[in-house]
């Protein structure tokens, strides 16, 4: 539930699944309390692990909702990879396809491979292992291909697969990770970018995954016509819109369901959430708009709060 561009972390695994799916499955353990009534404000299945035995136990949990439906693969994604681009995922769903193996994982190559699962290939070049650092050895632990924790697999396959698991490992957990010895070889696609497979941990890794995230929004949306007078210091939420021939200028904040319509001037130190600015407006700089809407051609002076009126308010 922490925050990246203003929407919880979980929000970015959230918004790629309903890009894939209809049907949604939420796994909960620790912190449910705070993370369910967030996952109940989507259409989404919730399912309960506790205690928590690892990853593996976390989609055994989910047995009796996957028999009931009648989709044959299923996609896992991890609560805490806002990175993840949807096109590493089409390119591994179309080559788990092709393949005919039971299962894909999506991998990375990381200049420090250290805390994650090592992949293990065959002479072929098939996955045929995923080791876990807490278990590998010390030539194991030299790989720099690890496991994002992204996954598509037959349903059939995962269902039988995870009741066979055991928690015969350093940590006494169900890993998950063990299926890929079962499968007899998966498929796989190495992301192009290994930021995609970073999962959040800590504090800094949170701080670093949102400037790589304002980095990708900001290169998307100057490439759609918008002016950033210094893109580091602009940040714009994953829900905003922002048309064509907008001018922003440095530490400008646009987070929430907020639209910028195009000829729209944004100075300096204005924080936007939530809010519509119509076409042509002026925001003075330091200016706080949210839970507004400003008519076209307005002109809003500097230090202003304009809040759930289409007039600003001092």
């Amino acid at each position: 539930m922490h925050e990246i561009l203003g929407m919880p972390l979980i929000y970015y695994s959230i918004r790629i699944a309903q890009g894939i799916s209809q049907t949604i499955i939420g796994v909960v353990g620790h912190g449910r309390d705070v993370v369910g009534p967030y996952l109940d404000t989507f259409s989404i299945i919730p399912v309960v692990q506790d205690p928590p035995l690892g990853t593996g136990h976390a989609i055994l949990q989910t047995k009796p909702v996957l028999t009931s439906i009648e989709a044959e693969e299923v996609i896992i994604l991890p609560g805490d990879m806002p990175l993840i681009d949807a096109a590493s995922l089409a390119h591994l769903a179309a080559l788990y396809r092709e393949s005919k193996a039971p299962m894909g994982v999506l991998t990375a190559m990381l200049p420090d491979p250290f805390g994650y699962g090592r992949i293990i290939r065959a002479d072929g070049g098939d996955v045929v292992a995923i080791v876990e650092e807490q278990d590998a050895t010390s030539g194991q632990r030299e790989l720099h291909e690890i496991n994002t924790g992204v996954y598509i697999i037959d349903k059939s396959f995962l269902l039988d697969a995870v009741e066979k698991l055991s928690p015969n490992n350093a940590k006494g957990e169900f890993y998950l990770t063990d299926i890929v010895a079962m499968s007899g070889g998966a498929a796989s696609y190495v992301v192009p970018d290994y930021n995609e497979a970073h999962g959040i941990n800590s504090r800094s890794q949170l701080a670093h995954a949102a400037a790589l995230m304002q980095q990708r929004i900001n290169h998307e949306i100057m490439d759609s016509g918008v002016t950033m007078i210094d893109p580091s210091t602009t940040w714009i939420g994953p829900r905003a819109t922002i048309e064509p021939d907008v001018e922003l200028w440095p530490n400008v904040h646009i987070l929430g369901h907020s639209s910028v319509a195009s000829g729209v001037r944004i100075m300096p130190g204005t924080w936007i959430r939530d809010s519509h600015i119509g076409r042509g407006c002026t925001i003075g700089h330091h200016s706080i708009v949210e839970e507004a809407s400003l008519a076209e051609g307005t002109e809003l002076p500097p230090y202003t709060q304009a809040r759930t009126t289409s007039r600003a308010s001092d």
